[in-house]
């Protein structure tokens, strides 16, 4: 009986961790177009082509938007939280 619970709790658990591992991969394609979006109308603005540009150069400005992303999704995560507190709705 304990093996039959046993074998059910790691498969629940293995299932947990495959949907958390597609959550992630999820959400970095979501930054990484965001990201690139970004650095599209940048160039536009800046008229300027994405072929002026090496592989390595957009790889590295991608990178850092990226970045400026996740720092912005971390902020209004806590200020979302600490408005929840107050029972305040963030819109």
């Amino acid at each position: 009986m304990f093996d039959k619970i046993k074998d059910t709790a790691n498969t629940t658990i293995e299932k947990s961790k495959e949907a958390t591992e597609a959550s992630i991969k999820y959400g970095k394609k979501l930054i990484r177009k965001k990201a690139i979006e970004s650095i599209r109308e940048k160039l536009e603005f800046a008229q300027k082509k994405e072929s002026d540009f090496t592989k390595e150069q957009m790889r590295k400005m991608i990178a850092k938007e990226e970045n400026k992303i996740i720092k912005g999704l971390g902020l209004k995560g806590g200020l979302t939280t600490i408005l929840a507190m107050f029972g305040i709705a963030n819109f």
